[in-house]
């Protein structure tokens, strides 16, 4: 037994000791040669084979950790991947793109370096220092949350991305100005100004979240971390969804130059908006003729093809000329106790719509509100005093989507979704929610829903299932607009060919007084005499807008003009 063999016995009984380095080891390349040959000598074969079991089973243990540790590195990057990735695109993962963004998205977006120019851009001169000082300058406006995004744009538009925020994430920051300020400001919704961009398009680049941007140096870094341009597609003649992409991002670019307007671009948006301003007069006028308060040979119009009906139109509307004003308005005193002196011009039927989403994921559409007024019904009505004979003809009908039952707002607006004045509510799936709405929009125009009348759907008059000219009435309706179109509802996807007209109520009572700003619906309603009873339940909301409609132009028998507002 050699002095190995020994010392293991000496000590088998403490292992430790075995570790211990006694210089045993330490021998000459040729003594260690003589000790593996002696050693050799006498391992029995049993103890060859069980050393070779014992490698076989180290490398073996080696082999699935090894696996096991690729696997998990794997699953980890995976992980780290899926989580940096918030829209289709990809791209090059950084610190931030591990983070999670705070507002859900509803597809409208605005850029974020022409939001940072707010108060100088698109607040008028009076109030534009006080905004800018409480909430922008000195870095203010940075020093905020914002939820980053970016889109690459053509190369002709800009050699760098444009830069976006949730626009759900401006409206709340406006809303706080406005309640600290006690003011009405509101984001520009015209699709020219660049400041709304609307991404709910099929087949178009979607914004991609890169992180959190809390200061000016933070969205620098961010920025830099967004990946190069690659394989570039401009869209051809004949990709219409495609090019009004491109025109939109190119109105969020113009929105985004950091540049004074000068005199050509001040005289052009001038121009606009006197032209819109000049509209809304015309379509202030048309709405005398719609309820026969005023011939339409009145208007300067193109030469009318007069379609006569009913009592060769009230014995020809000319011989009631005689009862004009003597203020020279060419608007006839309006007699509350007898019938419209005019046919009501083009006999259109008016519908009213208001829409209510979920406040933190403006995808659910939880209410709509629609209310019709059928001028043909009016005929031989007199209007009454506050024109209470004529709105009491309006139909309400208040749809709630059965799935978002449970939602009410409460964060932005106290909504009352339960509190349906006019009427019961009806329950709608949503998956039917946008035939039911459609439907509403074709004869009989819902004409017969109501149980209360007793009226089976079919019946009634000839003209309540003849196609009719449609009016479509809301206050401040882009929005409304743009939801009821998301819901694939045929009649929203052209509104200009699908109405007659289509009246905002917030932007034709700014005319009518001639105020340089919008009103809510509620302060508009307390000036009409109209109490306004759970507001933000959307049945009421379409109901109480198309009574402020008829009520107001009832009302409306001063001198048509342009607003001096018009005039900067």
């Amino acid at each position: 037994m050699d002095r190995t063999a020994r010392l293991k016995l000496l000590f088998s009984e403490d292992e430790s000791l075995l570790q211990i380095n006694t210089g045993l080891n330490a021998v000459s390349t040729s003594d260690s040669k003589a000790a593996e040959e002696a050693s050799l000598t006498v391992v029995t074969q049993e103890e060859v084979q069980s050393e070779k079991d014992d490698k076989d089973l180290e490398s073996k243990t080696k082999l699935e950790e090894t696996a096991e540790g690729l696997a998990k590195s794997t699953v980890q990057e995976t992980d780290e991947c899926n989580a940096s990735m918030q829209t289709p695109e990809t791209r090059d993962s950084s610190t931030h793109s591990q983070e999670e963004p705070s507002t859900p998205l509803d597809g409208f977006f605005c850029p974020l370096m022409a939001m940072s120019r707010y108060p100088y851009k698109f607040v008028r001169k009076e109030l534009s220092q006080t905004v800018a000082s409480r909430f922008f300058d000195g870095g203010k406006f940075w020093q905020r949350v914002w939820d980053l995004y970016y889109v690459h744009v053509s190369p002709q538009l800009s050699p760098r991305p444009l830069l976006l925020v949730p626009a759900a994430q401006v409206r709340k920051f406006v809303q706080e100005i406005n309640r600290e300020l006690e003011v009405t400001l509101s984001i520009p919704e015209e699709s020219e100004m660049g400041m709304i961009l609307d991404f709910n398009l099929d087949g178009v680049p979607q914004p991609t979240f890169i992180g959190k941007c809390t200061s000016r140096e933070t969205k620098d870094e961010l920025e830099a971390t967004i990946p190069p341009r690659t394989n570039y597609e401009p869209p051809t003649d004949m990709d219409e969804a495609h090019l009004a992409y491109e025109q939109m991002i190119e109105y969020g670019i113009n929105a985004s130059k950091n540049k004074s307007r000068g005199k050509a671009s001040k005289a052009k948006k001038q121009q606009i908006r006197l032209q819109a301003e000049t509209e809304l007069v015309q379509t202030r006028k048309k709405m005398h003729c719609y309820l026969g308060l005023q011939s339409y040979h009145s208007l300067d119009l193109p030469e009318l093809i007069d379609e006569r009906s009913w009592e060769e139109k009230r014995n020809d509307d000319c011989s009631t000329a005689q009862s004009l004003d003597d203020s020279d308005t060419g608007i006839p005193r309006l007699d509350t106790n007898n019938p419209a002196m005019f046919s009501f011009w083009k006999e259109p039927v008016f519908i009213s719509v208001d829409v209510e989403c979920n406040e933190r994921c403006h995808e659910q559409v939880t209410e709509v509100g629609i209310s019709t007024l059928d001028t043909v019904d009016l005929v031989g009505i007199p209007p009454g005093e506050n024109a209470e004979n004529w709105t009491s003809r309006i139909r309400s009908r208040h749809l709630r989507v059965r799935e978002y039952g449970h939602i009410i707002n409460r964060q932005y607006v106290s909504g009352c979704p339960g509190s349906f004045e006019f009427g019961e509510s009806e329950w709608v799936s949503k998956g039917k929610l946008a035939d039911v709405v459609q439907a509403c929009f074709q004869p009989p125009y819902s004409f017969g829903i109501e149980d209360t009348d007793g009226v089976q759907l079919g019946s009634g008059p000839e003209y309540k299932h003849q196609q009719r000219n449609l009016i479509l009435v809301g206050h401040n309706t882009s929005m409304d607009v743009k939801y009821l179109a998301s819901l694939g509802i045929p009649v929203f996807e052209n509104v200009r060919t699908a109405f007659l007209e289509h009246i905002d109520t917030a932007e034709l009572y700014r005319i009518i007084r001639s105020e340089a700003n919008q009103r809510s619906l509620a302060s508009i309603l307390g000036e009409l005499g109209i109490i306004g009873w759970n507001l933000h339940n959307a049945g009421n909301d379409a109901r109480y807008t198309l009574e402020a409609l008829v009520r107001m132009i009832c009302r409306d028998t001063g001198e048509v003009s342009v607003a001096a507002s018009t005039v900067e």
